[in-house]
């Protein structure tokens, strides 16, 4: 999404060897309440249970949006610095207008999702046995999938 909405911040991040991984994972998966105040947390709830899951990412954009013009500016350690004392920096009101501007469908989640989820079955699982790792995968095959999937 980072790159279909951000194209040069996308492109900054993975210069400086930002993974979205690295800030991201955190806000999705406790739905924004680990990091952020209640008046962010709040907002995003409220429209949550009105909107559905589309919210949460139209968020996380949103608060990417806030920052970019910040994050382009700086290198590795100070692009991590920042996104790790951002949340407590943010407005609710001010991240919800600029997330609801963002023109994020259903159907780009969805053509992600399909596409992760393809590129997950294109790559082999870990060997179950310590013995077997040394022949398991090459190095092409781990780069393939190891950058696919982020």
């Amino acid at each position: 999404l980072m790159k279909q909405f951000f194209p040069k911040l996308s492109k900054h991040l993975h210069r400086e060897e930002v993974r979205p991984s690295m800030f991201v994972t955190q806000w999705l998966m406790t739905l924004y309440t680990s990091s952020f105040p209640l008046d962010v947390v709040s907002r995003v709830w409220d429209s949550f249970l009105v909107e559905g899951y589309k919210v949460i990412y139209r968020t996380m954009l949103g608060l990417i949006k806030h920052a970019e013009g910040t994050l382009l500016h700086l290198s590795f350690e100070h692009i991590l610095y920042h996104l790790s004392s951002f949340p407590g920096k943010v407005d609710g009101q001010t991240i919800m207008q600029e997330a609801l501007k963002i023109g994020l469908k259903t159907k780009h989640i969805q053509k992600h999702a399909n596409d992760w989820q393809r590129s997950a079955r294109t790559c082999p699982q870990e060997p179950s046995s310590p013995k077997k790792a040394s022949h398991f995968l090459d190095s092409a095959t781990v780069s393939t999938c190891s950058t696919s999937t982020r």
